[in-house]
């Protein structure tokens, strides 16, 4: 249960870093590029450091409304990995019952983006 994101402007590092030879085709204002372009990666933790683990993280649609294309939970380690269906912005969130939410906007652009979430310990300055 996994997607990622990213916007085409870099598909040579994208097709270099997966691997891939083959151009990216356009279609519908997004670029697909190579999986590994395509793949969010990150860890969530609380703003002490501490892992969370079972944060839920969550990919969708950037702007107003945006449909969900993905969710997954983070490991033990407050480790997650998502993978968006091609490049372009997305808005990325996670989430913990405890401490609350917070999301970030991301834009894949033929490269893998790595993403650190840092949920606020209420009481903590």
């Amino acid at each position: 249960m996994t997607e990622s994101l990213s916007q085409g402007a870099a598909r040579g590092v994208a097709e270099e870093a997966a691997g891939a030879d083959t151009p990216a085709a356009e279609e519908d204002g997004r670029v697909e590029a190579g999986a590994a372009a395509l793949v969010i990666r990150g860890t969530v933790r609380d703003s002490l450091g501490v892992a969370l683990p079972r944060a839920l993280v969550t990919l969708t649609v950037s702007g107003v409304g945006g449909r969900q294309l993905s969710k997954t939970r983070s490991a033990e380690d407050g480790a997650f990995e998502v993978t968006a269906p091609s490049c372009g912005d997305y808005l990325l969130s996670a989430s913990s019952p405890q401490l609350g939410e917070e999301s970030v906007l991301v834009r894949l652009d033929g490269r893998p983006v790595e993403v650190e979430f840092r949920i606020t310990v209420p009481g903590v300055g």
